[in-house]
């Protein structure tokens, strides 16, 4: 069974939610505790739920996390050659298990779907295209005049600008702050390792507002091919790409402000992360009753939110340091179609995924 095209039954009026509403406290609670586990704490907690690792699930676990469609391997290959231009694979692809919980309607993860090759080449047009298009919205540009690598003006080199070409201290690589008299300069390696935080894809998400502007830039097509291959039912507008380090975190929140009622596919990249949903009040019984989920999402994952949860206070609540794959742990170094000159540019940040995490949600905005 795979994923319908169809649209949902609900429509955009007919779900009310306040946009700057405050989180129940039972689940910033919850998102603090898991911030303050260590490690090894974190290795033993039952309460998280790893998908990757089902087969070592209690018996009342694989109840709570049930079978829902299933996204055939012929379909994902497809998806994943189309994304990276018509480039084969290295390896089959299987079918993609899509697990529901139980008591959180439309709360979905697809452990691994994204083959290695696709989450190296996701992560250089993330990193490399995407991030070195002015016309994205990034976190530093309201305080920050940012030297811009030019414009890319050849269809045969897909990286051919980047801010990983550029060494990582260079003086005239600067970031030179709007007001001198507030911030200091950034040189490249204090921008890319410790002050970029998003990035906006397609329909610009205006984080002081939490509304979508009027301004946009046109979602990239290959991801766009890439998500609609895996999911039909959704027609990318926005991407959210958040960067995480390790001590980085994302508040509990909720995501509603698209104008309809189509499902987001949340992916991962990098160090696994633990992801946390609730649903419930503070004082509710019955249906009402507090109830949180934590998720361990690890690189190539998504979360497919939809129905009820699309809707739900959720949080990253923190990544786990030196848990990022073997294939991705020394990138840039292994972009692919790196030029010789590339390589060697690339080789002064190696290591830089190694302790990153990116997350990237994939939502219709509009009807």
């Amino acid at each position: 069974m795979e994923y319908s095209t169809a649209a949902p039954a609900a429509t955009k009026d007919s779900i009310k939610h306040e946009t700057h509403a405050v989180a129940p406290k039972f689940v910033i609670q919850e998102h603090w505790r898991y911030q303050s586990l260590k490690k090894p704490q974190l290795e033993k907690d039952p309460d998280i739920f790893d998908l990757s690792n089902r087969e070592d699930f209690t018996e009342e676990q694989k109840d709570i996390w049930r079978p829902a469609v299933a996204i055939p391997g012929a379909q994902i290959e497809a998806a994943c050659i189309s994304y990276g231009g018509g480039k084969p694979l290295v390896n089959a692809v299987a079918d993609a298990a899509v697990w529901e919980h139980r008591d959180f309607p439309g709360l979905q993860v697809i452990p691994r779907l994204l083959p290695p090759e696709t989450q190296v080449l996701f992560t250089s047009c993330l990193m490399h295209r995407d991030l070195a298009d002015p016309g994205h919205k990034i976190n530093l540009q309201a305080d920050f005049d940012i030297p811009y690598p030019p414009q890319s003006t050849s269809d045969i080199q897909r990286f051919d600008r980047s801010f990983f070409a550029r060494a990582r201290a260079a003086p005239e690589d600067s970031l030179v702050p709007k007001s001198p008299d507030k911030l200091s300069p950034l040189n490249n390696e204090q921008f890319l390792y410790s002050k970029l935080r998003w990035l906006t894809l397609g329909d610009q998400y205006d984080w002081p507002t939490r509304s979508y502007a009027k301004h946009a830039t046109l979602f990239p097509t290959d991801l766009s091919k890439l998500v609609t291959g895996l999911f039909p039912h959704i027609r990318p507008e926005s991407g959210v790409v958040l960067m995480y380090s390790a001590k980085d975190f994302m508040p509990v929140h909720r995501d509603v402000s698209e104008q309809c009622q189509r499902a987001l596919a949340s992916f991962s990249i990098g160090c696994d992360g633990i992801f946390i949903i609730a649903r419930g009040k503070d004082d509710g019984e019955g249906v009402d009753a507090p109830k949180t989920v934590a998720i361990k999402v690890r690189s190539g994952d998504c979360v497919h939110l939809d129905g009820e949860a699309r809707w739900a206070w959720h949080a990253m609540a923190r990544v786990i340091p030196n848990t990022c794959p073997p294939f991705l742990v020394n990138w840039p170094v292994g972009t692919p179609g790196a030029t010789a000159e590339e390589e060697r540019a690339y080789k002064k940040w190696k290591g830089y995924m190694a302790t990153k995490r990116i997350n990237i949600s994939c939502r219709q905005v509009w009807d």
